[in-house]
């Protein structure tokens, strides 16, 4: 049973900007794959969108084989983390009962 793709956004950025980097530089998918000790194969599946979820060890390894941040792997910033309505109104609720 395959996982569902969490962040479709992000793999999509993902796979386009692989691709577009690699021709940058003028990489092979096997020598992406050399690189990033990844096989082709998996290599491609990500460039793809067929590996929905890759592992944070994964992407590193990308960000490091094709000279990039991580942000730019990602296409967002994620040096802070994106909290949602809910998640700031439990917050403030503690940072209230803290003040009180």
């Amino acid at each position: 049973m395959q996982r569902p793709n969490k962040h479709p956004e992000i793999t999509a950025h993902m796979g386009s900007y692989i691709n577009a980097r690699r021709a940058q530089l003028g990489l092979s998918l096997g020598m992406l794959g050399e690189r990033t000790e990844m096989s082709k194969t998996h290599v491609w599946q990500i460039e793809r969108g067929r590996a929905k979820n890759p592992t944070l060890g994964v992407m590193l390894a990308l960000c490091d084989g094709l000279q990039c941040s991580l942000n730019d792997l990602l296409g967002r910033d994620v040096s802070q983390p994106t909290l949602t309505a809910a998640e700031m109104a439990l917050i403030e609720a503690h940072r209230r009962k803290d003040a009180a």
